[in-house]
C-alpha cells in the first residue's frame, strides 16, 4: 500500500510540474507578443520594435552609476542623432515612460546635447555574450525600449520621444508653469529642492519613493549623541548626491546644502567629498541620506514611515557625535555657492541669484562672509552690475573724483551711479570708495536706484555698517522692482 501511494505521489508531481511549465511557457509567449504589439512614439509617429529594429543599428558601451554600484551595459539600438536628424540642434526634447516615472525629467536636454552624450533608444541588450531583447514589466504594461545617455542612469520603459512644450512666461518672483521636477507645486509641497538647481523640485513623500526609483536603498547608520550614548538606526531613501547629480541636476558653482526642518531649525553640508560633507562615504559605506523610513532606537525598533523626510549622516571617527547632525522633518533644501549662510534664509535666494548672475562673488571659494561690512564703491558695484549689465570702462574726460580708480573694477559704476542721481560725492570733491557703508546709507542709494519698501531681515533703524548679506538682498529687490 505504501509503495502505491509513493507512485501516486510522484504521478501528482509530475503533473504539477507539467502544468507549471506550460504556464510559464504561456506566459512568456504572452510577454513575448506584447513586445512585439508594443511601440513608442517618436516625434508624434508610433513605432513597434520590430520598425526600430529596421532602423540603422549602432552598439554601445555605457557606465553609470546605481545604488549597487558601478555598472556597464553593452545595449543595440537606434542613436537619437538618427531618429531626431530632422530637427535642429538646439530643438528642446522631453522623454516620458510607460510608467510615468518623475525622475524621466531629468533627461530633457537639446537635441545637441543628447547627441555629444551618445544618447540612444535601445532595445536589445547583451548578457554573457548573448544578445536579449530589451524588456521591462511595469504595472503598467511592458516597455520594450530604454533610452542610454553617456554618464547617466539607465531611464527604463521609455515610449515617448517628443518635442519639449514651451513654458509660458512666469510672473515676477513665480516658478514658471511646467517647470520645476516632482509630483506638486510651488503653493503646495511636503519639501522642496530649490537654489543653484537646473530645475527647482516640489514633492511630497510619495512622490520622492517614486522618484528616487532604483537608486532607493536600506542602510543601517551608527551614531553617537552628545551625552556618549551610541547605537544604530535604519533607514530607508535616496542619497542625497544620487538625488542631486541624477536627478535634480545642480549647475556649476554649487559648493553646499542648507537643510531646514519645518520648525525652521537648519543645518549646512558642504557638497564635498570631505568627511561630513554630502557625497563623503563614511566607514560604514554609507553616504549622507534623504530618508523616508527608519527606526529611531530612543524611542523603538519599528520601522515606521515619516510624515517629512529626515537627514541621516555617518559618522566621521568611531567617537564622533554625528547624532547632533541628523534632522527630522525637513521641509527644505537650498543648493547654494556658499557654505556659511546657515542662518541667513532671508538672504540666501538673493546670494545665490546675484552670485548666478555675476553680480556678486565670495570672499573665497565657498565663502561669502554674509556679517561683513562692504564699502561705497562695493555696494555702487552690485547696483551697477545689476541695473546696468552693459556698462563699458569710463574712457570720457569728464571724472569726477580724483580718489576714484576709473580704470578699475568699480570706475565705471561709479560715474553710471553719479548720473543717475544715486550716489554723489563729499563737499571736498572726494568719493570715498573705501568708506564702509551704513546701513542707512546703504537705503537711501538703493531708494534713489527705485527701492520700494524695505525688505524681510532688514533693519531699517539699525545704527551700524550695513552687511554683504544685507546689500544683496537690497541689490535683488532694486532688480525686480520691489
Amino acid at each position: 500500500m505504501a509503495k502505491r501511494n509513493t507512485t501516486k505521489s510522484r504521478l501528482v508531481r509530475t503533473f504539477i510540474c507539467i502544468i507549471l511549465c506550460m504556464l510559464m511557457a504561456a506566459s512568456m509567449l504572452q510577454i513575448a507578443a506584447a513586445a512585439d504589439e508594443a511601440d513608442i512614439t517618436i516625434l508624434g509617429t508610433a513605432y513597434t520594435r520590430a520598425e526600430i529594429a529596421e532602423m540603422p543599428a549602432t552598439e554601445g558601451e555605457y557606465a553609470y552609476t546605481t545604488s549597487r554600484g558601478d555598472v556597464t551595459d553593452v545595449v543595440r539600438g537606434v542613436l537619437l542623432s538618427e531618429l531626431l536628424k530632422e530637427l535642429d540642434d538646439d530643438a528642446a526634447i522631453e522623454f516620458a515612460s510607460v510608467d510615468n516615472w518623475a525622475g524621466m525629467s531629468s533627461y530633457g536636454m537639446t537635441k545637441a546635447e543628447l547627441v555629444d552624450l551618445s544618447a540612444m533608444i535601445a532595445y536589445e541588450i547583451k548578457t554573457d555574450d548573448e544578445w536579449e531583447d530589451y524588456l521591462r514589466e511595469t504595472d503598467e504594461g511592458p516597455g520594450c525600449f530604454a533610452l542610454y545617455v553617456e554618464g547617466m542612469r539607465v531611464a527604463h520603459a521609455v515610449n515617448i520621444v517628443a518635442l519639449a512644450e514651451a513654458a509660458a512666461p512666469a510672473a515676477p518672483g513665480e516658478a514658471a508653469p511646467d517647470t520645476w521636477i516632482g509630483d506638486a507645486t510651488p503653493d503646495e509641497y511636503d519639501f522642496r529642492i530649490v537654489g543653484l538647481v537646473e530645475q527647482p523640485g516640489y514633492f511630497t513623500v510619495a512622490g520622492l519613493i517614486e522618484l528616487a526609483g532604483d537608486l532607493a536603498q536600506t542602510r543601517d547608520y551608527s551614531w553617537m549623541n552628545s551625552s556618549g550614548s551610541t547605537d544604530t538606526d535604519t533607514f530607508t531613501g535616496i542619497y542625497i548626491e544620487d538625488l542631486l547629480t541624477d536627478i535634480m541636476k545642480i549647475v556649476d558653482g554649487a559648493v553646499g546644502i542648507i537643510v531646514t526642518a519645518d520648525d525652521d531649525y537648519s543645518s549646512a553640508f558642504s557638497l564635498s567629498g570631505e568627511p561630513g560633507g554630502a557625497c563623503w562615504t563614511d566607514g560604514e559605506g554609507n553616504k549622507m541620506m534623504l530618508a523616508w523610513s527608519g527606526n529611531d532606537s530612543r524611542t523603538n525598533r519599528d520601522i515606521i514611515d515619516y510624515e517629512l523626510p529626515r537627514i541621516a549622516v555617518g559618522q566621521k571617527s568611531e567617537g564622533d557625535f554625528n547624532r547632533q547632525n541628523w534632522a527630522s522633518r525637513i521641509v527644505d533644501i537650498r543648493i547654494t555657492a556658499f557654505n556659511d549662510l546657515k542662518g541667513f534664509g532671508w538672504a540666501v535666494n538673493a546670494v545665490d541669484s546675484l552670485y548666478s548672475m555675476g553680480i556678486v562673488n565670495g570672499m573665497s571659494e565657498g565663502v561669502f562672509g554674509p556679517e561683513e561690512s562692504l564699502n561705497r564703491a562695493m555696494f555702487v558695484t552690485m547696483l551697477g552690475r545689476g541695473l546696468n549689465p552693459d556698462a563699458e570702462d569710463s574712457a570720457g574726460e569728464d571724472k569726477r573724483f580724483d580718489d576714484v580708480d576709473y580704470d578699475s573694477w568699480y570706475g565705471m559704476h561709479v560715474e553710471w551711479a553719479v548720473d543717475n542721481g544715486i550716489v554723489q560725492g563729499y563737499e571736498d570733491g572726494t568719493f570715498r570708495p573705501t568708506v564702509n557703508l551704513t546701513v542707512a546709507h546703504m537705503l537711501l542709494m538703493a531708494e534713489r536706484a527705485g527701492l520700494d519698501g524695505i525688505p524681510e531681515g532688514i533693519e531699517a533703524d539699525a545704527q551700524r555698517f550695513a552687511t554683504r548679506a544685507e546689500a544683496a538682498v537690497i541689490v535683488f529687490a532694486v532688480m525686480n522692482g520691489e
